[in-house]
């Protein structure tokens, strides 16, 4: 399974962000591994869901401070705290996959998960050189593609065996509602070993990747159906009942969301 199929077969969604929250694609040589890059200026505070993403953000001010850190894989629901001491304050990330941190940092991941502060250890001088190409650029639309030109340079081959990133397709496919047991097996590979290399790889067991992704796909589902059903989503993601469901989503997502499902159809 490649990135490029990877990167077709799942798309992730954050919270819905508001007007002072911007996306950018990336070029198509860096598709497959960047999900966004991505611009927030509100002073307002914000929702951040898990995405199954992970992002090195760039932060600045109008005083002219700028820092830069690596937010590690979630798999929870937070409020991020903007600070209204610090007028001008921007955000601007590089949003990548789960599977495609591995080609661009140095070492496993398996400690990375609801971290923001190793930047330097899986991706020493990067700090240094995404400020620079920061001060040089006077624009946004003069950033991304000197960003892109520094992460095309900073890529390696990519060190997750094959088979690792098939297990990641088939969690997709199946919608997080799988056996890990059963999926070893399927692949015919020790179930000890996949976990071990998921926690490397991706920063997350398989277990934990497939309930993320499994959220994620229904939260895509309550955005993009008009008709949401939930009586066919208990169906779909393996519930025993609405209340199962409901408990599910409240653990990865704020109360805000499950007021959602109070207007739903239950056909």
């Amino acid at each position: 399974m490649t990135s490029s199929a990877l990167a077709d077969l799942y798309f992730p969604l954050t919270a819905n962000q508001g007007s002072g929250y911007q996306e950018f694609e990336a070029c198509p040589a860096l598709k497959p591994w960047i999900r966004c890059f991505w611009v927030y200026t509100d002073q307002r505070d914000q929702i951040v869901i898990p995405d199954t993403c992970m992002d090195i953000i760039l932060r600045t001010d109008q005083s002219g401070k700028t820092d830069v850190f690596f937010c590690g894989i979630n798999d929870f629901t937070f409020t991020s705290k903007n600070d209204e001491a610090h007028p001008g304050e921007r955000l601007i990330g590089i949003r990548f996959h789960f599977w495609a941190v591995a080609s661009f940092c140095r070492g496993s991941l398996k400690a990375v998960r609801n971290t923001q502060d190793q930047l330097e250890f899986y991706f020493p001088g990067w700090a240094e050189a995404l400020i620079e190409s920061f001060n040089e650029a006077a624009n946004l639309e003069e950033l991304w593609p000197k960003w892109e030109t520094f992460l095309l340079d900073q890529q390696h081959e990519n060190p997750i065996p094959p088979v690792i990133d098939r297990a990641a397709e088939i969690i997709i496919r199946r919608k997080g509602v799988l056996s890990i047991k059963e999926l070893a097996a399927e692949l015919g590979i020790d179930q000890r070993w996949m976990e071990r290399r998921f926690l490397d790889s991706y920063g997350v067991s398989c277990k934990r990747l497939s309930l993320l992704i499994r959220y994620q796909l229904i939260w895509q589902a309550c955005l993009r159906d008009h008709d949401f059903n939930i009586q066919d989503t208990v169906a779909d993601y393996g519930f025993y009942d609405q209340a199962h469901l409901l408990n599910f989503f409240k653990k990865y997502h704020s109360t805000q969301g499950l007021s959602f499902f109070s207007k739903t159809k239950q056909r």
